[in-house]
């Protein structure tokens, strides 16, 4: 799991302290099993009582996406979601029954991006690519039986 010292940094670089109600977002993000929308985390952190509001957390993961720390994601239902980003560039993978996120490290775009960058004319700074499929725990729920 990753610590709070990076969620920490980049709300400290944003000139915002980090609150009692910041920290129990950073705490819930931490928790969370794969992708989340704010609306999740909210309801999350309502369970808990930790008294923090929607607005809170919608700031807050805006600062965090932001500054890298969270990525935006296409989650369940076509809805904006996040996963906690890692720290090197990387693609997201997402269950589309359960939600739960995996991170493609190499994409192998390199030659694609230069590509781009040759026929447009454009200095590519960045790319996302996000798949979407079944993790291997559903795939197995949700095999068919064979001659359907």
């Amino acid at each position: 799991m990753p610590d709070t010292s990076r969620f920490s940094a980049l709300l400290t670089a944003k000139g915002l302290r980090l609150t009692r109600q910041r920290e129990a977002v950073v705490d819930a993000i931490l928790q969370a099993k794969g992708s989340f929308t704010a609306q999740e985390l909210h309801d999350m952190l309502r369970a808990s009582r930790s008294g923090v509001g929607l607005t809170t957390v919608y700031r807050t993961l805006e600062i965090l996406s932001e500054g890298g720390a969270v990525e935006r994601v296409h989650g369940l239902n076509h809805c904006e979601a996040f996963v906690v980003a890692g720290k090197h560039h990387s693609h997201t993978i997402v269950c589309s029954n359960c939600g739960s996120a995996s991170e493609l490290v190499d994409c192998g775009c390199d030659e694609l991006v230069a590509a781009a960058a040759r026929q447009t004319g454009f200095r590519i700074e960045d790319h996302v690519i996000q798949l979407r499929g079944l993790c291997r725990a559903c795939a197995r729920k949700h095999r068919e039986p064979v001659g359907v």
